[in-house]
């Protein structure tokens, strides 16, 4: 027995030690245990109130599922809708209470109301507003948090906050306050306490997407930045130096969700993923939030549909940027009617939307300035004044019309890249006397300097009144005078070029064949080699790449200056180098080629060959790296490319970063050409083709006035002769009464066929139409010229819209080979007189021939019909258009046209209000089709509408299978609603879409 249990006995003990071990073991599982962290956040807003209801029922569902999660906002709730800005920003913070809003950042727009504004919105939070980089001194306002810690479950999380230095607000708003813009350094601060107290930090900021990667390069120990201000969509987290960003975009159109996966062996995120959930795609609504936005609503709508005035035209701030704009015009001359100034001027940036024609509203108004600006008048000399047009053209760089003005003209001077050169002042077309002082009235925000401006003279007044009382007062005043609320575009201001100014800066190069990207969808492009080739020399890569929109613009041949190539650059961007996969870079460059139908990936370090199908589509891609090896898809490389392509999911080649900031794309392209001892000069087509092949055209874009009629797109520089213009939708040659709105070019300066002649558009108040309309010029009839502009159907033809410089071309004289005097033959009989042959008819071409390479306007016969290319096209037959694009038309002069819609051919292609018959029934087009039948819409958009004889009065009610353009009206649930553009099965009352097209016609 004893042996018995000194066998068993162990045995026990045996069982207890493996029981203790397991549990043990379990023990230190669970400890070890990885837990999930669930990020929401929303940022800028911007007072999208109506939809949040749907976003707060969206954070609760979420609440209810996740074991740990936390909201959290980025800042600039406010400013955007009246509805929220007339309560100075409170029924924001209050739905934000509903939903559960964790923490803050304060942005921008959050000081937007003034202070008083500011302590109330604070007070009524059940949330921290944060920012570590405030102080807001005796202002009376509450010390901001740096940080706030959460325990989510056990699990320590710490959100840390940096907001804009200073913040794009009305100074006045931020009097005695301070804003530290060193945000890596401020980060840096509260590194050693948030790594004691916090198991995961993030930082939360409302600096923008640029400054959010500087912020990561800088400071290596957030595990996420939820970022802001720039509006930037960052569909998945975009990783620099290791640390993720994410970035909603703006307006409440997304609500992003981040995963962190933490491991507490480690004491570190493992793990994170992340992405964006559309709001249009959400469906349930949380009922208590939707109490108070259906409140507030009601509450405001008497006032807000308060008419104030009648607009037939409507007002339209479109064009702003490149002179006075019609909503520009009516709100200057309401802020001067208020302040009773000479003067008064307003920025583009303040004016937010456009005013639709109909009646005008008190919510149009608020809509159009929700910023609660204030009227403030300056005493300033003409100096002065013209010192501050000066800036606001050439401030950043920009080049472009800022400040929109009343009581006075200008005209801005420039260069050809469009540089500052010189400023006119006209007051009642005198010259304004730059010594005398005049009152000028200013929009406050920069008046008190916001974007950087002085407004230098004697502050007669800190504010005559809001913004919005100027506007509304002014429109009841014209109302009761019997006027309309109708403005144009009068020329107020103006922009002239001088294409014989010095190009601005410092002489770093040359090109002697020039530098240019008209055909960058075609092949490689002299600015896209330049770009390409010193991207890749600044960070060191084995290779170069940029998106095609990346690369615009052109220097002609002749030195190269600093300040050119700055002025190219519209975007800004950063030079970002990452390591990745031959297979990855194929990718890249044959899906956009795909998408954007030719080349949009200009390269250095590579060649590649695009390759086409019989129908011309996109199907590979041929790739040798620039020495001519083999590309090795396997193989692995490292690239540079620029922030935007870095952040765009589409282009982007590795989150992980070798370096995310390498400078601006622009100061590479100085650096790079001041390197080169010989003239920069590339030759078009050598580094990328399309079936082996580049583009013919002329490399610096100018088309001929058939090459323009028969490729009616893009932006484009056309060479022709003045030849006449249209007066009442009828052509005047020659000599007449000439309209001074418009011009006929042609090839020939003895053109009379209208078919072969271009329209081109005379915008008013323009330098285009000062220099070339034929009443002011009739000495420029039968000039040669280079006009530059969009081409786009004008006068219902192709033509030429908005034309932007222009410069007369001499025309070289051919001369003519001498003939040498053949010696008399004494009695040689005179040759008979040979008659002249008869012309050919008008319709007797050349047979199509296969193996011949047309261009746009050559003209052949075929099976008995006639046709004319209307571009480039070799074995294209013209009966069958055996091709990607349709080159081949008939030419319609060969043939009796019939009156009236014809039957509907699936061969031909019809354009917006081309009507056809099918079965009896006519259907008319809303835009371009082909092939597309108006029976069964076969096709991906419906382009046909059926055209009834008895069709009803006045708008119907909306229907979701139909499709609606712009300025089309509809009843849904009992109002009105008008299309802002393009829209299908987006519902008007909830605009259930990406974008807001629908508005609401009180």
């Amino acid at each position: 027995m004893d042996s018995t249990l000194s066998w068993r006995v162990p045995r026990v003990f045996s069982m207890v030690a493996v029981l203790f071990l397991l549990f043990s073991f379990l023990n230190q599982a669970q400890a070890n245990e990885e837990i999930d962290l669930t990020i929401l956040h929303t940022n800028d807003i911007h007072a999208t109130f109506d939809e949040y209801a749907k976003v707060s029922a969206y954070v609760k569902e979420q609440r209810a599922v996740a074991d740990r999660l936390l909201y959290l906002d980025a800042g600039d709730a406010v400013s955007g809708n009246p509805v929220v800005d007339l309560n100075l920003g409170k029924p924001i913070y209050e739905v934000f209470n509903l939903a559960g809003v964790d923490a803050l950042a304060i942005g921008n727009h959050e000081f937007d109301f003034g202070q008083e504004a500011l302590i109330e919105n604070m007070n009524i939070s059940e949330f921290p507003w944060l920012a570590a980089n405030l102080d807001v001194g005796d202002t009376g306002v509450e010390q901001t948090k740096p940080y706030e810690i959460f325990d989510v479950d056990g699990l320590s999380v710490a959100v840390f906050t940096v907001t804009q230095a200073p913040p794009a607000t009305a100074p006045a708003n931020t009097v005695g306050m301070t804003f530290d813009g060193n945000y890596a350094e401020v980060a840096k601060s509260y590194q050693t306490e948030l790594e004691e107290q916090a198991d995961i930090i993030i930082a939360m900021t409302h600096i923008g997407f640029d400054n959010d990667r500087r912020l990561a390069e800088q400071v290596d120990y957030f595990d996420l930045i939820v970022g802001a201000h720039s509006h930037t969509t960052l569909n998945a987290p975009n990783i620099v130096n290791g640390t993720p960003i994410v970035q909603t975009g703006s307006n409440l159109n997304n609500v992003g969700k981040v995963t962190l996966t933490y491991d507490e062996a480690t004491d570190s995120v493992v793990n994170t993923t992340g992405g964006l959930v559309s709001v249009s795609s959400l469906t349930a609504v949380d009922a208590e939030v939707q109490a108070v936005i259906d409140g507030y609503n009601a509450e405001m709508e008497d006032l807000l549909g308060e008419v104030i005035g009648t607009s037939n035209n409507g007002l339209t701030r479109d064009g702003r940027f490149n002179g006075d704009a019609p909503l520009g015009n009516f709100w200057t001359d309401a802020m001067r009617d208020m302040a009773d100034s000479d003067f008064a001027f307003t920025n583009n940036g303040g004016i937010r939307a456009s005013i639709g024609a109909g009646e005008v509203t008190l919510g149009d108004i608020y809509q159009i300035e929700p910023f609660a600006n204030e009227v403030m008048v300056i005493e300033m000399t003409g100096q002065a004044i013209k010192d501050v047009l000066a800036y606001s053209y050439s401030r950043d760089n920009r080049n472009e019309i800022d400040l929109q003005v009343s009581g006075l003209h200008y005209n801005i001077l420039t260069g050809p890249t469009g540089s500052y050169q010189d400023v006119t002042l006209t007051k009642d077309n005198q010259p304004l006397n730059l010594e005398e002082t005049y009152t000028v009235a200013v929009a406050d925000y920069i008046g008190t300097g916001g974007s950087g401006y002085n407004f230098e003279g004697t502050v007669l007044s800190e504010t005559v009144g809001l913004m919005t009382e100027a506007m509304k007062n002014f429109a009841y005043k014209l109302t009761a005078e019997g006027k309309t609320l109708d403005y144009a575009r009068e020329g107020r201001i103006k922009l002239s070029v001088d294409p014989t100014a010095p190009v601005p800066g410092e002489i770093i190069g040359s090109t002697e064949t020039g530098l240019y990207s008209a055909n960058k969808n075609r092949n490689d492009v002299g600015i896209g080699n330049l770009y390409t080739d010193s991207i890749r020399a600044k960070a060191g890569t084995d290779i170069g790449l940029l998106n095609g929109s990346s690369v615009t613009g052109e220097v002609q041949p002749g030195p190269i200056t600093d300040q050119q190539i700055e002025s190219l650059d519209g975007f800004g961007n950063v030079i970002v180098s990452v390591e990745t996969t031959g297979s990855k870079i194929k990718d890249v460059i044959l899906e956009q080629a795909k998408y954007r139908r030719g080349v949009d990936v200009q390269v250095s370090g590579l060649a590649y060959n695009l390759v086409t199908n019989e129908s011309g589509a996109i199907t590979d891609v041929e790739i040798t790296l620039e020495n001519g090896d083999a590309f090795d898809v396997n193989a692995t490389y490292t690239v540079a490319y620029n922030d935007y392509m870095h952040g765009a999911a589409f282009y982007n080649l590795n989150s992980e970063t070798i370096e995310s900031d390498l400078g601006p794309v622009w100061t590479s392209v100085v650096d790079y050409v001041a390197a080169q001892e010989a003239p920069i000069n590339h030759e078009e087509g050598s580094r990328v083709t399309i079936n082996g092949e580049g583009s013919e055209d002329d490399p610096s874009g100018l088309r001929t006035v058939a090459q323009a009629i028969a490729n009616n797109s893009g932006t484009a520089k056309v060479k022709g002769y003045i030849v006449g213009s249209i007066v009442n939708s009828s052509p005047v040659l020659g000599e007449g009464t000439h309209a001074p709105s418009n011009l006929l070019l042609a090839d020939s300066p003895d053109e009379t066929d209208r078919s072969k002649m271009l329209p081109v558009q005379l915008v008013n108040g323009t330098a285009v139409r000062n220099g070339l309309n034929l009443p002011s010029h009739p000495e420029n009839l039968g000039k040669l010229i280079t006009v530059t502009g969009s081409l786009e159907a004008y006068f219902s033809t192709p033509g030429m819209r908005a034309p932007t410089t222009f410069t007369f071309e001499e025309e070289a004289e051919p001369e003519e080979p001498e003939v040498p005097e053949e010696p008399e033959v004494p009695g040689e009989p005179e040759e008979p007189e040979v008659p002249e042959e008869p012309e050919a008819p008008a319709c007797e071409f050349a047979a199509w021939d296969a193996a011949k390479t047309y261009v746009a306007g050559d003209k052949v016969e075929h099976n008995g019909d006639f046709y004319v290319a209307q571009w480039w096209t070799q074995n294209q037959n013209p009966a069958d258009n055996s091709g990607n694009w349709e080159v081949w038309q008939k030419v319609m002069d060969c043939y009796e046209i019939p009156d009236g819609p014809q039957e509907w051919n699936a061969n031909t292609i019809y354009d917006t209000g081309d009507q056809v018959i099918v079965d009896g029934q006519v259907y008319e087009a809303k835009w371009w089709t082909q092939g597309q039948n108006p029976v069964d819409h076969s096709g991906q958009w419906d382009v046909w509408k059926k055209i009834n004889d008895s069709e009803p009065e006045g708008p119907q009610e909306w229907n979701a299978e139909a499709v609606y353009t712009e300025g089309d009206r509809v009843t849904h649930k009992g109002k009105l609603y008008e299309a802002k553009w393009w829209t299908q099965n987006q519902s008007p009352h909830n605009n259930s879409g990406n974008w807001d097209v629908w508005k609401k016609v009180k």
